[in-house]
């Protein structure tokens, strides 16, 4: 899909909706779609569609009340849950909020909607969209204009056939990798640097064109490039980003008790919530954590009553009460939907994305830091919205995204289709069935060796459905619903599968619009990577013991073959002591690796350099050990294996960015 290139007009301080319409690409502009001839419509199947049951909607505040508490004291049972805060809010006001459970577990201090601060993480992303929404209003930002018209402290380097926009960053496709490790996250704020300074130093790599793609596999998840986007506002408008959103978002919504800054200002840090884990049977509280180096993407801290009021103003056309942050025609732009990863799956507007639930649109975006886990929803046409935050980490993130469907089965109902699958299905199941890997992963540096433990499986079952697990770990079974696209069989969530010009399957939409997964060749599936891993650890095994077993008995023999022998066994050392190292490294926790690399890491890194060097010698020996006939045949044919291991292992970890020092 290519994006219009259509300039902001301003004609004497008015702007009119096509104009409007015609810039953001939000809405249709004089009959023509914002993206040329690519229709982005909605068009769930019919068939297997949710038909939302008359009567629905919130009732009262007492009954709300109700239904909160006996949601929040089930999940904090179930999910070891220290605390939540939630807000919803109808028709203009706020409706309901209250806090649960601790902001301070030790200290006893409660968590009060009014007052006590959370991170909503990723929903940050809705202020800062906010911010370069209103700057795009003003005429002082092009969407489609090169980023590099606004960035003046470096450049984002050119790659494919066209520049990064604005517009690619608010539909996440600018084409990048993604990345954090290391460096998305600071301990304390002696590690906080210039935004700018950040962003040139994490420059990802552009691993495919900017801009949607016709068949939906073009989006990919990016902080980095909403930063960046941070930055053009902190540019444009020559104040710092935290500043102007301050002066022109928070300010103007009197969001008193909400800000980018961090270290937070004194006033709120004293009621700023502490973060938690469950460790050991106990609640432990863990250090703030400064997101102030890649800022615009996570770095909020508000109250959900603050956050109340931002959502009445995007469902308010813009404004609530006197106060005015958007235009309506650019609020109506922001939520249309522009991007369509396929006609019958979930999409996304400009910085909001959609979930269709019980066969409502739900637009928001959902927030996760280590230890502090969010959604936020707004349901245009019924008025209402919803944000529902938690202190705490591990499965405690499941609780925000239960709240939601827990929130639309209750107030907005609805009766699904049961489906029956097709009788014919296990003729073609198999077209859909295989590993799939999400695109949003790092493809040039070491962390893309994470993809290995994450991405999805498609397997059919015996009665003709598909299994497939969720971006959340839950596994659900499928139902074809029509051609290339299946539906929950007991739920709403539809998926779609991508074909390619030939007919074959090659990727997979609709689990969430900016991740699509893509299919995975043989070689690059889990099951062969795990197998090739398997069994070179298994012959460095082998090559370490037979150096060992053979010790006093090889020193009678040739040197060559007592050479052969013991720079295998080194060489087996040495793999298995990287494979140790580095699983160690891992085992310590993703939580500490996303603020800082570890120095035994670059010292990990180095071990399987020196083995390279011993796996050139490992080849050219095992030539002669079989030109000079060394051993027996079976002993041959065994350090020949092992030689092949050590060979397939420096594949390995060259195919994972694990040769040589990939860091970000």
């Amino acid at each position: 899909m290519i994006f219009a290139s259509r300039r902001l007009e301003l004609l004497c301080g008015t702007v009119t909706v096509a104009t409007l319409a015609a810039a953001f690409g939000g809405v249709a502009a004089a009959g023509r779609p914002f993206s040329g001839s690519a229709d982005v419509t909605y068009r769930p199947i019919a068939s297997a569609a949710p038909q939302p049951l008359p009567g629905g909607g919130l009732r009262t505040r007492e009954e709300l009340e109700a239904f909160v508490d006996g949601f929040v004291g089930g999940e904090q049972k179930a999910y070891e849950l220290a605390g939540a805060t939630v807000a919803v809010v109808k028709d203009g006001q706020l409706f309901f909020a209250k806090g649960y459970g601790w902001a301070d577990v030790d200290r006893h201090v409660p968590v009060v909607a009014e007052e006590t601060l959370f991170r909503p993480g990723s929903v940050s992303k809705l202020l800062t969209w906010t911010a370069v929404m209103q700057l795009v209003e003003q005429g002082k930002l092009d969407l489609d204009a090169d980023v590099n018209t606004y960035v003046t402290q470096f450049k984002v380097p050119p790659a494919f056939d066209g520049p990064i926009t604005l517009r690619h960053a608010l539909t996440h496709t600018v084409g990048m990798e993604d990345g954090g490790i290391g460096y998305l996250m600071a301990r304390s704020p002696q590690d906080i640097v210039p935004l700018a300074t950040s962003l040139a130093a994490h420059v990802p790599a552009r691993v495919r064109p900017a801009g949607t793609s016709t068949d939906g596999l073009g989006a990919s998840y990016s902080n980095w490039a909403t930063s960046l986007a941070g930055l053009v506002v902190a540019n444009v408008s020559g104040v710092p980003f935290e500043d102007y959103v301050q002066q022109n978002v928070l300010g103007p919504l009197d969001m008193q008790s909400s800000t980018f800054k961090e270290p937070l200002p004194e006033a709120l840090q004293k009621r700023m919530s502490n973060g938690y884990a469950f460790e050991a049977g106990a609640f432990k509280a863990k250090g703030y954590e400064y997101v102030a180096n890649f800022g615009p993407a996570g770095s909020l801290a508000a109250t959900s009553t603050d956050m109340a009021r931002f959502m009445i103003a995007h469902l308010s056309q813009g404004a609530i009460g006197d106060a005015r942050i958007l235009k309506p025609e650019t609020v109506q732009a922001m939520h249309a939907r522009v991007f369509s990863p396929s006609p019958a799956v979930d999409g996304a507007a400009l910085g909001f994305y959609e979930t269709y639930m019980n066969g409502r649109r739900v637009i928001g975006h959902g927030g996760d830091t280590n230890y502090f886990h969010t959604e936020l929803g707004l349901l245009e046409a019924e008025g209402v919205g919803f944000f529902f935050c938690v202190n705490t980490g591990d499965k405690a993130a499941l609780v925000p995204r239960h709240f939601a469907r827990a929130f639309m089965d209750h107030y907005f109902p609805a009766a699904l289709p049961e489906l029956k699958p097709p009788a014919d299905f296990a003729s073609r199941a198999g077209r859909y069935a295989g590993h799939y890997r999400a695109l949003r992963h790092s493809y040039t540096r070491f962390e893309k060796i994470f993809a290995l433990l994450g991405g999805s499986s498609v397997t059919p079952t015996a009665d003709n459905k598909l299994v497939i697990p969720g971006l959340l770990g839950d596994v659900r079974q499928y139902v074809e619903v029509a051609p290339g696209v299946v539906r929950e069989a007991d739920g709403d969530r539809t998926i779609a599968f991508v074909e390619d010009g030939k007919g074959e399957v090659v990727g997979m939409v609709g689990q969430f619009a900016f991740i699509p997964f893509y299919k995975l060749r043989w070689f690059e599936a889990p099951p062969f990577h795990f197998a090739l891993l398997g069994y070179c650890v298994l012959f460095f095994l082998v090559a370490v013991v037979s150096a060992l077993r053979h010790w006093k008995s090889d020193k009678a023999g040739p040197r060559s073959a007592r050479s052969a022998r013991l720079n295998l066994g080194a060489l087996g050392a040495l793999n298995l002591l990287f494979v140790v190292g580095f699983a160690s490294i891992i085992a310590a926790g993703l939580d500490e690796l996303i603020f800082a690399i570890p120095k035994s890491l670059y010292a990990v890194l180095t071990l399987p350099l020196v083995a390279g060097v011993l796996a050139l010698v490992a080849a050219f020996l095992v030539g002669r050990v079989w030109r000079e006939g060394y051993w027996t045949r079976g002993a041959r044919i065994l350090h020949t294996a092992g030689v092949v291991g050590a060979i397939a292992f420096l594949w390995f970890l060259n195919f994972w960015n694990l040769l040589g020092y990939r860091i970000g």
